[in-house]
Formats: structure tokens, C-alpha cells, sequence
């Protein structure tokens, strides 16, 4: 072994403390960083089998009211240009769901299909799928946040089920109540699965259908591009059709099904860039540890170069331990982050998205990112640094001049009048500003990860609140169509009469009407044969007369008995069938300027204060491939008893604060929309300042409803929606939700429940990244001054004393740092969180209270007192010997 080498040992032994930091911190980081890593690579590869595996949808596109035949056919021939396409009926009812015993009241809503088996296929992770009409089987995610397992029952609209068994719906991996929400909702809301009859008898409970159709192409090869275009080619064929269109979601843009891989690869990025930064941090504090290392013994260094070792054998031999050091803390960091940390980093995300049962798949890019490419960053950066160190002649190093030329070595002259602490203090700073400035660099880093687990929760609760507080009303309703609230009690029961009839299959009412319109033929002709037979009778125009007689009886026969199978599938009698065919009647449906009437009466109080508006939404494309923002078109009232302080009308086009923070719109500056089913652009003028309104959660476009009707092409008197301080009762076949302020709070509650699991993590690694950067650092400073401490120790100078000369140094400094730093931290919390959040939907406003920093910079100087009370026994192990050693 050469004499180097068996330095070695006893270099390690001698900074144990040091090297055990730097291992703990690189090998924790690393452990952490390769098991989520590999947790995401495993996610993301079920993820993309689940495509073929369960069938997954291509698009989907919802309806105001069942798709007749002809209307189905006409949207799949529309497809035929790029090799066909295959539509499900995919309805589901967002049923009211309460546990049979000891519900909280909460208001919870569970999505609810009858079962499927050729689209969007459910992988069941506990029981069965149901069998029996009173049976149902919820999402895994829902079940486990409102503790509900196989076996227990649970009201759904009312009617009592057992949960048979605990799905994924690939559909549904992530759990949006509206596609176009910014986050998911496990808490209140959920997926479920019943029998046909048992969706029949929520329909019957009166639950409202969404008339939904997923489709799947018979090329799944088919490139973006040519499989939209396909859609917007079927939409337009619907339409043409007499179909009303609702919504259209290409597999894309539809959360559920994309949201958790997007979730995984963006936080697989931040994990890998994470890492990469706190691997360059740590070369750095390698770099100066070995920097004061080379400086210590630089009269030896001069001595070894001397005796004829090359610098190569010197920069090998102070480059080893931080090489040792690097790679068995990355290979060791890797297989712990493998073998233990892979499943509770699984558990972040099953937590919040329902994935069917996990399995491991490996990768050796992982290894490379993990193990290979840390070690090799830490080498390369650390052996720079020694290249660089060691750049100065043999007879500098002799010399001690090996350490550069720092601010007292220059001579650099310190005010007279300065008291004597104050310039000693300024002369340990200026000999050990690299450390120093390194010593920032880190506490700033540490600061960004503390201050950022501090707070995403007050930024949460605060875009919450914005969000509960966006809502006008405590009721906002959207329509399917026009409905009015206003009626009287005749024209209730026409609509009423009508909406029952229309509930039945359409088949009943065309056959009744066709055995109407043939006992009217047969009487006209039996009036005519009557009157022939009387102006010349004879025998054959009595019998002509006879026949045409018997054939309005054949023909009254079969009215009557087609009336009878309307009754019957009315669960009613003839008569009653009859009354309501007249009632019926008396509307005419072919008047596209009449609106339906809602069958209840609310009363005139309710009546009178709600409020007509219409909303219709585009798309906006946030650009640099960061996908599209959907932004709501509201068209409301002047002078609005909601929208208080909202001015609009005469073409007025105010804009939500949220959108103007969000994307920066400047002053005159034309904002393109688009129109994904009618591939129409909308080109509305932002006119400044005065045309803002609304928090920067505000993500909504305003404008009279005059002028949004005319904008989008509508009858003057078009509205979809009613915003209400009082719940309305609305009849089921044109509602198509209720957002009330619980809604929103609801979307807060599970921000904050996804954020909160990871604000321990933050704040624990952060904690931990300060302890060993200040101690390694300030360590750094004390080791420097080792000499000088020995000679204050000669000169009488007690150890209290000579702590507070060089700890009230390093403290100040760290102080400084601390406080100086958190302008530099906001300010990169802001881009960080704008760069993340840009390509999802919504605005999220950075806000950091007061008391979060108060909290950073406490923490912050707390973990620094821990290392100072161990710098003060480093001081007190500075031996006197130290001051005799020979310099030069």
C-alpha cells in the first residue's frame, strides 16, 4: 500500500462526521428519488397496457336526449374516411349516495353505469360484479376515503344496495365529477356499477340520465390529428341529424383517463431534477470541504510535489474518499430506494387514483439516472474543482498560498474605528467567503423545499377559498335546454303530459299515431261511402258502404289496442293514456321558439329570485404544446342581482381575473378561442383593466346575454342555466347539475388531503438538507481556524469567549442568509409553481403568508442552533498543540 493510500483511513476516521453527512444525505436523496422513480415507471407501464387490456374509449360524445338509430348511424358513417368506428351507449346517473347507517349528512354523488363488458371494462380488486338488481360495486379510492367495504349497504336515490365489490374503471383512474375541474375528488365523489334493471330503477328514482356514447375506432393506430377530425366530422354528423350535442372528449383531453400518467411524468420530472440538484449541491460542498482540506495540509501537498509525486497521484488520492463516498451512496441510496421505499411511493398515488392491482416493472434507465449518473456528476464536478486547486507551484503551496487570494491576504485595510469584534468577525467572513457564499446557495435550496411544504397548504385552503367564494349563488344551475320556471297550472300539465309520453319508447307513440291517422283514413272513407250510398243507393254501394264501416271498427280496434300497450308501459289505463295523448296535443313541438315549462312549481318567491343565464365553453390554447384551457362564455344579465359590480352588455367582454394572472393578457390585446365541435374561432378584445373582474381563480369570460346569444348564434331568448339562492326543484329531463358552494369546498378538502401527505415529506427532507449543509459548511470555517483558535487559547481567551467570537459569526451569517434569501424563494416558488401548473386547467395564486415565513426562517435558525451547540464542543476539542505546529 502506498503511503497515500494509508492516509486514507485515518482521513476518514479523522472526518467520520463529515463524510457520514455528505453519504446519509447523497444515499437518502437517492433512496427516496429511485424508489418514487420506480414506483412511476411501474404506474406508467400499467397505465399504458390498461389501453388495450380493459378496452379503453377513444372519445366519448353526450347528448341532451337519447340518440335515436338514425342518428347513431349517421355519426358512424361519418368515420368510415379513416377505417370505421364502433359506438357504445355508456349512460350513467350521478345518484345521491348515503351509508344505510351513521352517514355524516355529507352531500356524496357516485357516478353509476350499468355494467360493462365491451368498453371501459372495470377491473375488480375485492368481490364480485354485480348479479342481482340490489347490488353495486364502488371505486376502490371512494370506498377507502368513506370507509365502505364489501358487504355494507349504502342508498342510492333512496333504494338500499350492497356493495358486492371494489372496481377501477379505466375510464375513471382518476376521479373528475366535471372533466374541465382542476384536481380530483376522492372524497365526495366516485364511480359505481349496478345491473340493468338496477339503472333502471335509479332512473325510475329519478335520476337523470347522461345520454353518453363512447366510441372506439376500428384502427387504434389512427394518429391524433386524423382521429379529431373524425370526431368533429361526427359531431357535425349528429347535429345534421337533429341530435344535441353536450360535450365531446377525445381520450386526450379526458382527465380521467389521462390525468394520473400526465401526474406521474410531471413528478417524476420534478423528482429527477430534485435529485440532480442536490447531487450539484453536493459536489459543490465537496468541492469546498476539499478545498479546506488541500488549504490544511497544503505544506505537505507542497512537500509530496517536491519529492517528485506527480499532481495526478495527489488529485487521484483527495479525489478517492469523495469518489468512495459518492458511489456506494448511490449504488447502496439506489437498492434501499428499490427494495423499501417503492411501495409507500406507490401508495402516493393509489391513495388518489383508482389503478388496478400494482406490479413492478423494472428499469435500467432508473439505475443509470439514480446510481450511475449522481457518482459520475459528483466525480466530475469534485475532480474540477481539484484540478483547479491544484494549478499553483510547489513552493505555494510551501507557502500556504494554495488558497487563492482572499480578502485579508490582499491586505484589504478594515476601518480604525471598528471595535475589535466587529473587525475580527469581518476577517472570519472575508477568509471564508466561498463557504459562505456556498452556505447561501444551500440554505436557499433548503429554504425553497421548507417554504414549499409550508406553503402548498395555505395556497390551497387560499385557492379553495377563492373557489367557494367564486360562486354567486348558492345554486347554479345548467340546463340541457331552455326551461322556464314560469308557467300556469295548465300549461305544467301539458309539459307534464308530454314529458311522460316522451319517457316511453318512441316506438308506442309512433304506432299509436299511425293507428290514428289510419282510423281517421277508414272514417273518411266510410263518411264517403255513406254519403254515396245515400245519393244513389243500390246494393253495391250499400255493401261498399257496410265494408268501410267494419274497417273503422278493424281500425278503431287497433287504436284501442295500441293505446292499451301505452297504458301499459305508462303503468296506466286507457283513458288516462288518452288524456294525456290530448294534453299533449295542445303543445306545438314543431315551434322552436317555445320552451319547455317545468312541470313544479317552485313558487313565486323562488321563481321571482332566481335568475336566467347562459354559459357555453371554448378553448383556449396556453401554447408551447402545454395543451388547452377550457374557459366558460357567460352570457348574463345587465345589472345582475348575482354578478354584482359585473358590467356588461352593448358588447362589453369582461374577462375572470384568474385568466388575465394566469396568461398575462395585455391591454387591446385579441384573445383566440376555438369551438372544438364546430371547429369555429371566436376572436374576443381584451380593453384593460376595467374589463377584469373576479379572484385570480376566476377562469371565466363575461358578457350580456344578449350579445352571448348573438356571439354563438342563438334565439334572442336562449339561456341554459339558473343561479339561485334557493334550491329549485327542476325536472330531470333538462337538468344537468347543481354547483353549490359545498361543491367547491369539497374540491378544496381534497387538495388539501392530496397535499397534505407530501407536506411532512418536504418539510423532513428539507430539515434534514439544512442540518448537514450548515453543519458541513460551518464546519468548514471552525476547521479553518483551528490555528487561529489554539493561539486565542494561549493568549488566555476562554472557550466561551472564543465561541462567541466565531459562532456569532457563523451566526449572523446564517441569519442573514436566512432572511435574505426569502425574497429570492418567493420569487422561485412563483415560476415553479406557474411552469408546473400552466399545462393543467385552472390558476392557482402562490400565497405565502406571513406567519409560513416566520415559520421558515425559525426552523430554519432552530436546526442552525443544533449545529452550533456541536460547534461549540469542536472549539473546546481545538488542543493548544495546534499553535506550535511548524508552518513553514
Amino acid at each position: 500500500m502506498t503511503p497515500l493510500a494509508k492516509r486514507l483511513p485515518r482521513e476518514l476516521r479523522r472526518n467520520i462526521g463529515k463524510y457520514l453527512g455528505i453519504f446519509l444525505l447523497m444515499c437518502g436523496s437517492i433512496a427516496l428519488t429511485s424508489g418514487f422513480l420506480l414506483a412511476a415507471h411501474s404506474i406508467g407501464c400499467l397505465i399504458d397496457d390498461m389501453r388495450d387490456d380493459y378496452t379503453i374509449e377513444d372519445g366519448r360524445v353526450t347528448t341532451s336526449f337519447e340518440a335515436t338509430d338514425e342518428q347513431l348511424k349517421a355519426a358512424e358513417d361519418a368515420a368510415e374516411d379513416v377505417g370505421g368506428v364502433t359506438l357504445y351507449k355508456n349512460f350513467s346517473i350521478d345518484a345521491l349516495i348515503k351509508k344505510a347507517s351513521g352517514d355524516d349528512g355529507t352531500k356524496r354523488t357516485l357516478r353509476t353505469y350499468a355494467h360493462r363488458t365491451k368498453v371501459d371494462i372495470a377491473s375488480y380488486c375485492e368481490g364480485k360484479e354485480p348479479k342481482t338488481d340490489d347490488e353495486v360495486a364502488i371505486d376502490r379510492v371512494f370506498a377507502t376515503n368513506n370507509d365502505l367495504a364489501v358487504g355494507d349497504k349504502v342508498e342510492l336515490e333512496g333504494h338500499t344496495y350492497t356493495i358486492c365489490g371494489i372496481l377501477t374503471q379505466p375510464d375513471s383512474q382518476a376521479l373528475f365529477l366535471n372533466n374541465s375541474d382542476f384536481t380530483v375528488n376522492t372524497i365526495t365523489y366516485g364511480v359505481a356499477e349496478v345491473t340493468d334493471a338496477g339503472f333502471a330503477a335509479l332512473e325510475d328514482a329519478g335520476g337523470a340520465p347522461a345520454y353518453t356514447y363512447s366510441f372506439t375506432f376500428n384502427d387504434r393506430d389512427l394518429s391524433t390529428a386524423d382521429r379529431t377530425d373524425a370526431e368533429h366530422d361526427m359531431v357535425e354528423a349528429l347535429a345534421d341529424a337533429d341530435a344535441r350535442v353536450d360535450d365531446l372528449i377525445d381520450v386526450d383531453s379526458n382527465q380521467g383517463i389521462g390525468y394520473a400518467r400526465n401526474d406521474v411524468d410531471g413528478d417524476s420530472t420534478m423528482w429527477t431534477t430534485l435529485l440532480d440538484i442536490i447531487i450539484v449541491i453536493m459536489a459543490f460542498v465537496f468541492v469546498v470541504l476539499t478545498d479546506a482540506t488541500i488549504e490544511e495540509e497544503s505544506a505537505i501537498i507542497g512537500t509530496l510535489l517536491a519529492s517528485g509525486y506527480r499532481r495526478r497521484e495527489i488529485v487521484l488520492h483527495y479525489l478517492a474518499l469523495p469518489a468512495i463516498v459518492g458511489v456506494v451512496a448511490a449504488l447502496l441510496g439506489t437498492a434501499l430506494g428499490v427494495a423499501f421505499f417503492t411501495e409507500p411511493m406507490r401508495s402516493l398515488y393509489y391513495g388518489s387514483y383508482s389503478l388496478p392491482p400494482f406490479q413492478v416493472y423494472w428499469s435500467w434507465e432508473i439505475f443509470v439516472k439514480c446510481a450511475v449518473v449522481p457518482a459520475a456528476a459528483l466525480i466530475l464536478i469534485t475532480l474540477g474543482g481539484l484540478l483547479h486547486k491544484m494549478g499553483k507551484t510547489p513552493l505555494q503551496f510551501l507557502r500556504h498560498e494554495a488558497s487563492g487570494k482572499s480578502g485579508t491576504k490582499r491586505g484589504l485595510q478594515l476601518p480604525e474605528r471598528m471595535g475589535f469584534v466587529s473587525r475580527f468577525r469581518l476577517r472570519i467572513f472575508l477568509r471564508n467567503l466561498g463557504n459562505f457564499a456556498t452556505l447561501f446557495v444551500g440554505i436557499a435550496f433548503a429554504s425553497l423545499l421548507l417554504l414549499f411544504g409550508l406553503a402548498i397548504l395555505p395556497t390551497m385552503t387560499h385557492y379553495a377559498d377563492n373557489l367557494e367564494t367564486s360562486l354567486v349563488a348558492e345554486h347554479q344551475y345548467t340546463l340541457k335546454a331552455p326551461l322556464e320556471l314560469k308557467g300556469t297550472a295548465e300549461e305544467r300539465g301539458q309539459w307534464a303530459a308530454l314529458e311522460r309520453l316522451q319517457s316511453v319508447d318512441g316506438a308506442l307513440l309512433s304506432a299509436v299515431q299511425d293507428a290514428s291517422d289510419e282510423l281517421d283514413d277508414a272514417a273518411d272513407a266510410a263518411r264517403a261511402a255513406a254519403d254515396a250510398a245515400a245519393n244513389s243507393p243500390s246494393a253495391e254501394s250499400l255493401s261498399t258502404a257496410q265494408r268501410a264501416l267494419a274497417n273503422v271498427q278493424d281500425k278503431k280496434d287497433a287504436l284501442y289496442a295500441r293505446l292499451d300497450d301505452l297504458a301499459d308501459a305508462l303503468g296506466c289505463n286507457r283513458d288516462e293514456a288518452i288524456d294525456l295523448i290530448d294534453k299533449a296535443s295542445k303543445i306545438d313541438t314543431d315551434n322552436d321558439d317555445i320552451h319547455p315549462v317545468n312541470t313544479t312549481d317552485n313558487g313565486a318567491g323562488a321563481i321571482a329570485q332566481a335568475e336566467k343565464y347562459a354559459v357555453y365553453q371554448l378553448q383556449y390554447d396556453r401554447g408551447n404544446g402545454n395543451g388547452e384551457e377550457a374557459i366558460s362564455v357567460y352570457g348574463i344579465s345587465p345589472n345582475s342581482r348575482y354578478w354584482k359590480n359585473l358590467d356588461v352588455g352593448d358588447g362589453r367582454v369582461v374577462f375572470g381575473g384568474g385568466l388575465l394572472d394566469k396568461f398575462g393578457w395585455s391591454e387591446g390585446q385579441k384573445v383566440e378561442l376555438r369551438d372544438k365541435y364546430k371547429a369555429q374561432g371566436y376572436s374576443l378584445e381584451y380593453a384593460g383593466k376595467d374589463c377584469a373582474w373576479g379572484s385570480k381563480s376566476d377562469m371565466n369570460i363575461y358578457m350580456g346575454i344578449d350579445d352571448f346569444n348573438e356571439l354563438f348564434g342563438n334565439d334572442a331568448a336562449y339561456f341554459n342555466g339558473y343561479v339561485s339562492d334557493e334550491k329549485l326543484d327542476l325536472d330531470a329531463r333538462y337538468f344537468a347539475g347543481d354547483t353549490t358552494p359545498d361543491d367547491m369546498r369539497a374540491v378544496g378538502d381534497q387538495f388539501i388531503g392530496m397535499m397534505s401527505k407530501m407536506i411532512g415529506m418536504m418539510v423532513g427532507l428539507a430539515v434534514f438538507i439544512f442540518l448537514l449543509f450548515m453543519y458541513l459548511l460551518t464546519k468548514a470555517v471552525i476547521d479553518h481556524s483551528a490555528r487561529s483558535i489554539s493561539y486565542m487559547k494561549v493568549f488566555g481567551y476562554r472557550d466561551t469567549e472564543i465561541s462567541h467570537l466565531y459562532i456569532r459569526s457563523i451566526t449572523l451569517c446564517v441569519a442573514a442568509s436566512l432572511v435574505l434569501s426569502l425574497p429570492l424563494i418567493i420569487g422561485s416558488l412563483t415560476a415553479i409553481f406557474r411552469s408546473m401548473l400552466l399545462a393543467y386547467s385552472g390558476n392557482i395564486e402562490i400565497y405565502v403568508p406571513a406567519w409560513s415565513m416566520a415559520a421558515c426562517v425559525g426552523i430554519g435558525f432552530a436546526t442552525y442552533l443544533v449545529v452550533a451547540l456541536l460547534h461549540t464542543r469542536s472549539i473546546k476539542r481545538v488542543s493548544l498543540a495546534e499553535a506550535l505546529k511548524v508552518q513553514e
